[in-house]
């Protein structure tokens, strides 16, 4: 009974996380299209970023079966290995009842382990509401357990700018960023860029990509 609940729970839990990686991925999707309307109207994105969404969910329904036939086995192994062990307690007293045992004494034990088994059994149908809440648990754990980032965001170091009429070429070399409220997530990884002078420049990306914090960066 330990080995199928421990080693379901851990199946579970497994696939719950990945579900999770592709909703958020797909709601990650939807979030920068509806943000950005007028310019995936203006490319014509739509068909591009809806397949992108309806394959990130498609993941995730697909996962989402198998975390149930895998809660499913689960759940049915516990209740088979606990009838299981009824059908062996009655086996081993018809054995016992050719020598000292009573049938009396048989019917005790066996209604005692059927009463355990039930008890035992009552908790089936939380153990996947378990498994999630251990995935959610890993999560946040996760995130806590992350090392600290070698970026000091409050650094006072660096040149500000004197003015935003720069005459020379801005210049961006192997620049890392994150914020103090994400501080395991890099908004900007080690990018080179280079901005001339004089001309107009743009920056596209879906939302959270890093073009707000360049902008910063550079001013």
């Amino acid at each position: 009974m330990a080995f199928v609940v421990i080693y379901g729970t851990k199946q579970v839990s497994d696939l719950s996380k990945q579900a999770t990686v592709y909703t958020e991925k797909a709601a990650s999707v939807a979030e920068s299209a509806i943000r950005a309307v007028q310019i995936v109207q203006a490319f014509g994105l739509f068909e591009q970023l809806s397949e992108e969404h309806v394959h990130h969910l498609r993941s995730a329904l697909r996962i989402g079966i198998r975390k149930s036939v895998a809660g499913a086995v689960m759940l049915g192994s516990v209740y088979f290995v606990a009838y299981a062990t009824n059908a062996l307690a009655f086996w081993y007293g018809d054995r016992l009842r050719d020598g000292s045992a009573e049938a009396g004494t048989i019917y005790a034990v066996v209604f005692l382990i059927l009463d355990a088994s039930f008890v035992v059994g009552s908790f089936g149908p939380f153990i996947q509401t378990f498994a999630m809440a251990a995935a959610a648990g890993a999560a946040v754990l996760d995130v806590l357990d992350h090392p600290t980032s070698d970026i000091d965001v409050y650094s006072p170091k660096g040149k500000p700018a004197e003015s935003v009429h720069f005459e020379k070429d801005l210049v961006l070399s192997s620049v890392s960023f994150v914020y103090p409220a994400r501080p395991t997530v890099r908004i900007l990884d080690s990018i080179d860029l280079r901005i001339k002078s004089g001309q107009v420049t743009g920056l596209v990306g879906p939302s959270g990509s890093g073009k707000v914090s360049i902008i910063l960066w550079e001013t």
